[in-house]
């Protein structure tokens, strides 16, 4: 009875061994072949992003001075010297000037002369219109034709009064006896009707003569009016014309009048144009012994230094005013300092090239900063989201396929060996992204344990056991 009961416990024993080996060999090979994970949780928070970029160490205030046209230049500061306040620029040559200022002299006296004589051009010229002498003319027409008129019908009347009493001498003769005597008197009748008959025909074709002549004086009359008329407007056109070029002429003195002044001046100054202040030439487009045509110029830099970094185009709406930013010098020396500004680099561009229109920041160089003037540089600075998003995770957790984006999480089951761990898959929308998180819309709750890295490949359902 005691021998059965050692045994059986002998071989209870033996079998807690046998389970206790394999449940080590279980874990043993679990180890080996499940992957270890670390979890993260869901976060609400704002996003960090990181921009870089190279700049230069520039003047604050960079001028541009155009050079005097027409002279001829004998020296002018060199590229990337430093020119004290008072100094010369440039220095034109004083022979050449002198001879130039005699030209312009010599120039404005021709055009005074010019002047005068368009003044003289523009003055209403003196001329007695055709049409006085034609109306004249035409009352002497009218007249004669008048005294003609008045002639005729004095002829005309006398002519027919004398035959109206022939005709009555006649019927009064025929009554009485004396044929002799009535003979006699008819012919002398006769002959003195036909000279007031003559005298009113002559009368008559004077009357027409003079209407004619009339009528060619008043047609003379209109003709001058017209001639008239036209003649004034090409007077007044012409007129016009000579004070618009009175006007030219005297726009020209005036010209030439300030551009002696202007060479006069130069003159004062010596032939030399001077520096205003303290600056640096930073370009020069002038060639000692040439002879400037007024689009030469240097290009000045004052009022100290400043950093100008150049923001890629993407990034022109997310480097601020106001940011924190790191630089790092070409000389090796390094510097914390905040954005002062941010503009358009150039010249502001047109609206429908405004998308592609590279930004630059500002800020002012302090003194002892230890950089060296039109240094170059490096920068970075770090800004976070306006926006606070409820749920953000490392972007190391998020995944993807052909199904969309996803992360995993550890979903627990209980076995007959204990708890097992696996690996489910969560369908996210990302919102946005950093360099190191991603901004999402989800299921996930503030308990999930989200995978953010795994020593082997891991995909939904795979067994996973969290990393100590």
């Amino acid at each position: 009875m005691r021998t059965g009961r050692r045994l059986a416990v002998k071989v209870f024993v033996a079998f807690l061994v046998v389970m206790g080996v394999c449940t080590v060999f279980s874990r043993a090979a679990a180890s080996a072949l499940v992957a270890q994970v670390e979890v993260e949780s869901v976060r609400r928070g704002r996003l960090s992003y990181t921009y870089e970029g190279t700049g230069e160490i520039v003047p604050k205030k960079e001028e541009k001075i155009f050079l005097w046209e027409g002279q001829q230049v004998e020296w002018t500061a060199a590229q990337g010297s430093a020119v004290k306040k008072g100094e010369c620029l440039v220095q034109f040559r004083k022979e050449y000037l002198e001879r130039e200022i005699e030209k312009k002299q010599a120039e404005l006296t021709q055009l005074k002369l010019q002047e005068k004589q368009q003044q003289i051009s523009a003055r209403k010229p003196a001329a007695v219109p055709a049409a006085e002498g034609a109306y004249q003319t035409l009352l002497e027409a009218k007249k004669r034709l008048k005294t003609a008129e008045s002639k005729e019908k004095t002829a005309k009347t006398a002519w027919r009064a004398y035959k109206k009493k022939i005709s009555n001498k006649k019927k009064e003769a025929e009554k009485g006896t004396e044929e002799e005597n009535q003979r006699s008197g008819e012919e002398d009748a006769a002959l003195k009707e036909q000279e007031l008959e003559e005298s009113y025909l002559t009368a008559k074709s004077e009357t027409e003569t003079a209407r004619q002549e009339k009528s060619q004086a008043r047609a003379a009359y209109d003709l001058a009016k017209k001639e008239d008329a036209a003649q004034n407007k090409n007077n007044a056109d012409a007129q016009e014309a000579a004070k618009a070029s009175a006007q030219a002429a005297s726009e020209q003195v005036e010209t030439a009048r300030k551009e002696l002044k202007i060479l006069k001046g130069y003159k004062k100054a010596k032939g030399k144009i001077l520096a205003d202040g303290d600056c640096m030439v930073l370009e020069n487009s002038i060639q000692a012994g040439s002879i400037t045509s007024g689009t030469e110029y240097l290009s000045l830099g004052n009022n100290g230094w400043k950093l100008r970094g150049e923001i890629a185009k993407e990034d022109k709406n997310k480097v601020t005013k106001g940011a924190a930013v790191s630089v790092q010098f070409a000389s090796g020396g390094k510097m914390e300092t905040e954005i002062e500004s941010v503009e358009t680099a150039g010249d502001k561009a047109d609206e429908e090239q405004e998308e592609n229109t590279g930004f630059v920041w500002h800020t002012a160089l302090p003194e002892g900063s230890g950089a060296e003037e039109s240094e170059l540089f490096t920068w970075k600075t770090e800004t976070e989201s306006e926006e606070e998003y409820d749920q953000v995770i490392p972007l190391s957790a998020l995944r993807e396929d052909v199904e969309g984006a996803y992360c995993l999480i550890i979903e627990e089951t209980e076995q007959m060996l204990g708890t097992q761990q696996t690996a489910k898959r969560v369908p996210v929308t990302v919102l946005e992204k950093d360099g190191t998180k991603a901004a999402i819309v989800s299921e996930l709750r503030k308990e999930d344990q989200i995978i953010v890295s795994s020593e082997k490949f891991v995909t939904g359902g795979n067994r996973v056991r969290i990393k100590e």
